[in-house]
């Protein structure tokens, strides 16, 4: 039971800073401004492909394991899918998506995916 509440509130604390990430004044760039793909480049995200109408990015996390973010380019929204600790044990979350406006005109959206099925 312990090792379940750390799981979720290491995944929280993911989340807030991440969330609290997007709240950064914008870097100068081509491509129109948006804090996900911003943070998403910053962080070394890496595209796993496009499956039921979503992209997934794997973000490698300090001291090791992985969460896997999903991103909806049509609704603009975005959320954590699952995470992996760094003895490979996955979890996975029913979290709600978050707005991610403008996301469809970045490199998020509009870079080749690999369709995964």
């Amino acid at each position: 039971m312990a090792k379940g509440r750390r799981q979720e509130k290491r995944l929280w604390a993911a989340a807030a800073g991440i969330a609290l990430a997007l709240a950064m004044p914008p870097i100068a760039s081509a491509e129109p401004q948006q804090a996900l793909a911003i943070l998403l480049k910053q962080l070394h995200a890496k595209p796993l492909g496009l499956y039921d109408g979503v992209r997934l990015f794997r973000l490698n996390q300090p001291g090791g394991g992985t969460l896997t973010l999903t991103v909806s380019c049509e609704r603009e929204q975005w959320r954590v899918q699952n995470s992996d600790s760094a003895q490979g044990q996955p979890s996975f979350y029913d979290m709600p998506f978050l707005s991610a406006k403008g996301i469809a005109r970045t490199w998020v959206c509009t870079g080749p995916a690999r369709v995964l099925e």
